[in-house]
């Protein structure tokens, strides 16, 4: 009697976690097919991100290949820098301060910045300063600046469990001189174009606070992404990589105002 109690009970524990297994596999199933919706959706808002992908995971020559999977592990430091201060949509500037507190004195500060939509900058820095903030101040008088950007901002370094100040959280730091963009140039209205781009809000500010558009010009660039030290990569370098295939580290690829602003990366 006592045997079949016990058979009866282990068969019950057996059902009960069969059940539990089905339903944890049909989660599992559902949540593939809302995956594969998303990603359906995705494709019909943005269908030049295909084509971006494809330089991503594919040889040129040998696109009816199996994709290959691009990591940041694996990209030259001349495209990884790029990529990192493209993902990036702030920094910390530091500057030579004209404070009267603190005159001569290095003081960081934080700003906007952007040089062009997600996975396919300039590499050019374009920031929106206003006179009224001590930045814009330490720069009328001293142009030499230093950036420095991060891949803490997004979620790559969180999903792999790195502190900021961990080295593979990659970290990239431009050093130059902060300059205006000359009103009523082409580079001023591509200046617009890209800034407002990523920081659509920063198009509302009060005019009489006269925001002005201004960029950095690099003299020293340099990157510590993992352990030993940082990595120095020539202005050449950086300049001729091409950032068109530069893969998202962010969880934010997809905004809707990059396809508003820049309609023709979306032309087939």
């Amino acid at each position: 009697m006592t045997s079949r109690i016990v058979s009866i009970i282990a068969l019950c524990i057996l059902l009960s976690d069969a059940h539990k297994l089905d339903n944890e596999v049909k989660r599992a199933y559902w949540s593939k097919i809302e995956e594969n919706a998303e990603a359906g959706k995705i494709k019909s808002l943005y269908p030049s991100v295909e084509f971006q992908a494809r330089s991503i995971g594919f040889d040129n020559d040998q696109a009816d290949q199996p994709r290959r999977t691009q990591t940041l592990e694996n990209l030259s430091p001349a495209l990884k820098a790029r990529c990192v201060v493209n993902q990036a949509d702030w920094a910390a500037v530091a500057t030579i301060s004209t404070r009267n507190d603190v005159e001569s004195f290095p003081v960081a500060n934080l700003i906007s910045i952007a040089d062009g939509p997600v996975g396919n900058g300039t590499g050019i820095p374009y920031m929106y300063l206003t006179p009224l903030d001590y930045t814009a101040q330490d720069l009328a008088k001293d142009h030499r600046a230093s950036l420095l950007v991060s891949l803490t901002q997004g979620n790559y370094c969180k999903d792999k469990g790195y502190d900021p100040m961990d080295p593979r959280c990659v970290r990239v730091m431009l050093t130059g001189k902060i300059k205006a963009v000359k009103n009523e140039t082409e580079e001023h209205e591509i200046a617009k174009q890209l800034f407002f781009g990523r920081h659509p809000k920063l198009g509302n500010m009060p005019a009489n606070h006269k925001f002005f558009f201004a960029k950095m010009e690099m003299s020293v660039i340099a990157m510590l992404d993992t352990f030993g030290g940082p990595k120095y990569i020539s202005i050449n370098d950086y300049f001729n990589t091409p950032s068109s295939t530069c893969q998202s580290f962010r969880s934010d690829l997809f905004h809707e105002r990059i396809q508003r602003f820049y309609p023709s990366l979306f032309d087939n």
